[in-house]
């Protein structure tokens, strides 16, 4: 691909077609990570599944690579593409709340704080990410992680269905019944099968999260990783319970007091969405030992906690991302993550450390593409940072990070956490993994033989030769 084309207009398109001499055009080709800034041929802002058909149509007519765009938080930034065509799906952002039966009916471009705001004035919510102006889309394609997870399941636990635009152009509807095998690989597989204009979800009762947010200075940090290994390996840790901790500076929170934001250290929320008089006792007795440096434990309405690192994860910051996942917070994974840690220097960069299991791990895993559900840990080092200067020393710390980590990893990794240069378009990894990934080029096969969508994280069609090696980096 990589053709050109004259035309602005795009036959049976109804939506706007946005070109390089448009007023919004450097708007419109924006995302959120902006060590990304490519120049697409056509923008094409669709309103319908219809729009989308149209535009993948045109785009094979005229030799053009296709981006799928919804929230633009693509890491890599498959959200836009140099000399192609970008369906931009933000139009398609309507939420459908049916309260009774407890459903959500979601379009394809909606962002995560439409799909909450819609759900909580029903009480419910879909589980889903942490930062509001995130897509649903992405999110979802790529599995789902969050702070409802280990209570309700990843995003795709509770997929009910899909609409998507395939490759050439029909309107399929994905579901348990109806195309069975693009259901399963759209739940963890990216966005290889087609361009999704709309899903539907369960929801769940949830109006509040009680949260022990704590800061402890570096020296602690490996006592508190120790207490949170102990608290979620203990086989009667609640779904209820979610630990995540954060090896980095003090960020500017509202609990975090002035003179402490800069300083290095661990942050740790330790989240509860059970009985509420549960969890004060027990987040009581995680807040004990070792003593933080600053803490706060309060009940949280779930719209405002989804809020809250919003502007940490701003628009327009830079980042570089690796991940991987562990079967248990060892000592050699405790020392490896130490030893990262004392070399951030961005006051934005940090390493999480995300606590699985619960409702995840009792869906096998073979029943969807998301196929890490017997990790205890997921490990995420997002380098952030804003002046493009620093852009080698960041992504020399995450690489080199990431490589001393990997010994006390299983292999394999979160799709939504690539960077897009690792090897192998899922790093597959053994076991579950492998059969992941072979599963998933046979529905690429079925659904897209030709590989339209190749601006994601990439499974190549089932018989399809290989790539060319990719040049270094």
């Amino acid at each position: 691909m990589g053709g050109t084309t004259e035309t602005t207009t795009i036959p049976g398109f109804a939506g706007e077609v946005v070109t390089p001499d448009h007023p919004a055009y450097d708007a419109a080709r924006a995302i959120w990570n902006a060590m990304h800034d490519r120049r697409p041929a056509l923008i094409a802002r669709a309103t319908s599944a219809a729009d989308v058909a149209a535009a993948i149509r045109h785009a094979r007519a005229h030799d053009l690579p296709i981006a799928v765009r919804g929230g633009g938080h693509s890491m890599p930034g498959h959200s836009v593409c140099d000399e192609g065509l970008v369906i931009d799906l933000r139009a398609l952002d309507d939420v459908a709340v049916d309260a009774d039966a407890r459903t959500a009916t979601v379009g394809g471009g909606a962002l995560l704080g439409e799909l909450d705001r819609a759900t909580q004035a029903h009480g419910l919510v879909v589980p889903a990410g942490v930062v509001s102006h995130t897509g649903v889309g992405g999110l979802t394609l790529g599995g789902g992680v969050g702070r409802l997870m280990r209570r309700f399941g990843l995003t795709i636990d509770s997929l009910l269905g899909a609409e998507v635009v395939t490759a050439d152009g029909d309107v399929l509807t994905a579901s348990a019944t109806s195309h069975p095998e693009l259901f399963w690989g759209l739940r963890g597989g990216g966005g290889n099968f087609g361009v999704v204009t709309s899903f539907t979800f369960a929801c769940h009762p949830l109006r509040e999260v009680l949260i022990l947010g704590m800061f402890h200075p570096a020296d602690r940090a490996r006592a508190v990783l120790e207490r949170g290994r102990d608290a979620m390996a203990d086989p009667a840790a609640p779904d209820a319970l979610l630990w995540t901790s954060f090896l980095r500076q003090a960020p500017p929170l509202p609990w975090m007091p002035e003179e402490l934001v800069g300083t290095p250290g661990i942050m740790s929320l330790i989240e509860w969405t059970g009985d509420r008089a549960e969890g004060e006792a027990l987040l009581s007795s995680l807040r004990d030992e070792p003593a933080p440096a600053a803490s706060s434990l309060d009940l949280w309405p779930f719209l405002e906690i989804q809020t809250l690192t919003d502007e940490i994860f701003a628009h327009g910051q830079r980042t570089y991302i690796k991940a991987g996942y562990a079967t248990a917070l060892t000592d050699g994974l405790i020392e490896a993550l130490l030893a990262a840690a004392a070399r951030i220097v961005s006051p934005l960069s940090q390493i999480e450390i995300l606590a699985q299991g619960g409702a995840i791990a009792r869906v096998d895993a073979d029943a969807t593409a998301y196929p890490h559900r017997d990790a205890a840990w997921l490990v995420n080092l997002p380098a952030m940072w804003r002046d493009p200067a620093e852009d080698a020393r960041e992504i020399a710390w995450t690489r080199e990070s990431y490589a001393s980590l990997v010994p006390h990893l299983t292999g394999g990794t979160y799709v939504n956490f690539m960077a897009g240069d690792e090897e192998g378009a899922a790093a597959a990894g053994t076991g579950a993994h492998a059969r992941t990934l072979r599963r998933l080029a046979a529905v690429k096969a079925t659904y897209d033989p030709n590989n339209v969508f190749a601006l994601n994280q990439n499974v190549r069609p089932a018989g399809a030769p290989a790539p060319p090696p990719a040049p270094p980096a």
